[in-house]
């Protein structure tokens, strides 16, 4: 147990100390020297840093030492390499020939010397990353370490406007649920047909349930029925596309008679479906035929364009050996996953995007892999996934399959996990690939397939490299290097005046829109506690100097009882907050553990002050030792307010200079009391190295 903090606590508190100013009004005094109790109770951000409460906070440290900071960058950072005590690596977050990032296991943190000039934990480093939320950040660890967290902590921590999507996600989660009961019912014919089926590819019980295959009945609406009887709405059920309503108002099930395969986000949330019509039922009984696949309509939640189905139980494997293998049906995914090729997803519609090229990032890969039909439909598809994969700068093949045997018939017949791994071994850059393809052609099919192949050059970024692949194709092709290129200019002109492939500028309206005005759980406190951490139009100058500080009291704790008073002079804002946080901590801490960045980032959880926590600690470590850093903002400090008082004074004696009615001793009499007066306050010089050890 620390003790509290007091003005004489700790070592050092001998030291001379001028009177410390009165707070200005409306600030938060320190509880240091104060019988105000303890800062708990007064400083809006502590009441911020409460809602992540004690359970919360011991979740977000187990996982972090379950998930070490080193480990998890290194799956996503390629070069990380261990240099003395640290990690470091080029920054991922910018372009940069010598590394300048660097990842600290002993505290927890990471942090950027370069262009970014950012730093913070590994949720930090997720968020940033992964590109997703505070709360998906901590589920991502929860998967890593593999433990289940009970979505009750993160419902109370979901901002008002996020509750829809929690909602949506729950029921999406049940419905996944009741499809899989649905297909082990006994009663149910099409139920028996289905896992006929499903059991006939060659696919286990285990893959089935391990993927959450179920089945959705043909008749009637039996989803509905049970949401219904839950006392879910039509309205929630609509947004999740799991129902729709006819143009006379009657609600029915979206999915019938359909292999319900649920589809998941990388999260492993179930946000979306994809159904398969058995093969009996594919022609109707009209004779009209019917879609053999059908996914869930666009929602707020499931956007097929920026899904990779299974990429959540292909990304560990994909981290451990950097390749990522892509098919093209969810069958063809779970097979391989049975014979073991655990970096095996999929993505749906084969057509891939920005968003697809984003997440294969993340996930960490550096080579990817397409296994495609060997036909022209499985040509047209590996076409179209390469171009938003190009511009990834990973590593592209392709594996084509002949004889009309899809990926999942390899893999489950003779000798099949072998084979697969014999034909990704054997893929084909993809530029050879492309060659390949235009071999045989002539004349007017020949420039259309050059076209074809110049709409795959345009998506690569490195102009060095696209024009070494146009001088390479005009040697495959025996043609004159100056007619492709030319062919080539005009393909660029032409393409200049035509949009080039990009994300959608809107999209449907999402739970977490900010439309309807409803504020977050910070936003909810009070105005004090905003204005607690608003910017304040303070001295830059000031500022570096509380930074230098609070980094030195982060190093060193025992330097807290020592220099914790100095928060009385913090300008209102981040810092200050930050500070007072700090302080808090101290006061009532239970344990012998050191208040660091790390846990200083856990405390604040998602609260916008954890972007400058991590920069304090690494800023400060430069310094000679943590007691001459903090040393030295104090006597910055004490000098600063003497010559604020020494103008003061000046001002006041020339208001009424008048006074004196030309009495020159009187006058002189009162400079020399300013004298002494400022003599006797005069701050002392920062001690040698003797003097301290004298």
């Amino acid at each position: 147990m620390r003790p509290a903090l007091s003005d004489d606590s700790g070592p050092g508190s001998d030291r001379p100390r001028s009177p410390s100013p009165d707070p200005p009004q409306g600030s938060y005094p320190s509880s240091i020297g104060t019988d105000r109790g303890p800062i708990r109770s007064e400083c809006p951000l502590v009441g911020c840093v409460l809602l992540q409460d004690l359970e919360f906070r011991q979740l977000i440290e187990r996982l972090k030492l379950r998930c070490p900071i080193e480990t998890i960058v290194g799956e996503r950072v390629g070069d990380l390499k261990k240099k003395g005590a640290l990690y470091q690596a080029r920054c991922p977050f910018h372009e940069e020939r010598t590394p300048s990032f660097t990842v600290d296991p002993r505290r927890g943190t990471w942090h950027c010397w370069g262009a970014c000039s950012e730093g913070g934990d590994v949720i930090s480093f997720l968020e940033r990353f992964d590109g997703v939320s505070f709360l998906d950040a901590v589920r991502l660890l929860a998967q890593t370490a593999g433990e289940d967290l009970p979505e009750t902590l993160f419902r109370k921590r979901s901002r008002a406007r996020d509750e829809r999507e929690v909602n949506c996600l729950d029921v999406l989660k049940r419905a996944e649920g009741l499809y899989a009961r649905n297909l082990e019912s006994p009663s149910d014919d099409g139920a028996r047909a289905a896992r006929d089926y499903a059991l006939s590819r060659g696919l286990t019980q285990e893959t089935l349930t391990k993927f959450g295959v179920g089945w959705s009945p043909r008749d009637g609406n039996p989803l509905h029925a049970a949401a219904r009887r839950s006392g879910v709405t039509d309205e929630l059920l609509i947004e999740t596309g799991l129902v729709k309503r006819s143009d006379e108002g009657r609600v029915y099930d979206f999915f019938r008679g359909r292999l319900m395969v649920p589809i998941h986000d990388r999260l492993g949330r179930t946000i979306g479906f994809g159904a398969r019509v058995l093969p009996q039922d594919e022609i109707r009984a009209d004779g009209r035929p019917q879609a053999k696949y059908v996914n869930t309509p666009e929602t707020p939640l499931f956007h097929k364009g920026s899904l990779i189905y299974a990429s959540h139980h292909a990304a560990s494997a994909v981290r451990r050996n950097k390749h990522l293998v892509l098919v093209e049906g969810y069958t063809d995914v779970m097979a391989a996953h049975q014979a073991g090729h655990e970096n095996v997803a999929a993505v749906l519609g084969t057509a891939t995007t920005d968003d697809h090229a984003a997440l294969v990032r993340r996930l960490g890969a550096r080579r990817v892999t397409l296994v495609f039909d060997g036909d022209q439909a499985g040509r047209n598809a590996s076409q179209r996934a390469l171009v938003g994969l190009l511009p990834t700068g990973v590593e592209l093949f392709v594996a084509t399959l002949d004889g009309g045997v899809d990926p999942c018939e390899l893999i489950l017949g003779d000798n099949g996990s072998e084979r697969f791994a014999e034909l990704l071994d054997g893929a084909a850059d993809w530029f050879a690939w492309a060659l390949h393809g235009l071999s045989g052609l002539g004349g007017a099919a020949l420039a259309n397939g050059v076209d074809e192949l110049f709409e795959l050059l345009i998506r690569i970024p490195k102009a060095v490299e696209r024009s070494a692949r146009i001088a390479e194709l005009s040697r495959s092709l025996g043609l004159p290097e100056g007619d492709v290129r030319l062919q080539w200019r005009e393909f660029e002109a032409s393409h200049s005046n035509r949009s080039r492939p990009r994300r959608p500028e809107s999209r449907p309206a999402t739970a977490s829109d900010d439309s309807d005005g409803v504020k977050d759980e910070y936003d909810a406190l009070d105005e004090a506690a905003l204005a607690a951490h608003a910017p304040d139009e303070s001295d830059p100058e000031l500022e570096r100097v509380f930074e230098s500080l609070l980094g030195a009291l982060l190093l060193d704790n025992s330097l807290i009882p020592m220099y914790g008073e100095l928060v009385a002079q913090c300008p209102e804002g981040d810092l200050a907050g930050v500070f007072r946080l700090m302080l808090s901590m101290y006061d009532n801490a239970d344990d012998d553990q050191p208040i660091d960045g790390g846990r200083l980032l856990s405390a604040l959880g998602e609260h916008p002050l954890r972007s400058r926590i991590a920069l304090l600690e690494d800023h400060a470590s430069a310094a000679e030792s943590p007691l001459v850093l903090a040393r030295d903002q104090e006597l910055w400090l004490e000098r600063r307010k003497h010559e604020h008082e020494l103008e003061q004074m000046k001002r006041a004696f020339h208001s009424t200079d008048h006074a004196f009615d030309g009495d020159t001793a009187a006058k002189a009499d009162v400079l020399r009391n300013l004298y002494e007066e400022l003599r006797r306050r005069r701050v002392p010089e920062r001690p040698t190295q003797d003097s301290t050890t004298a």
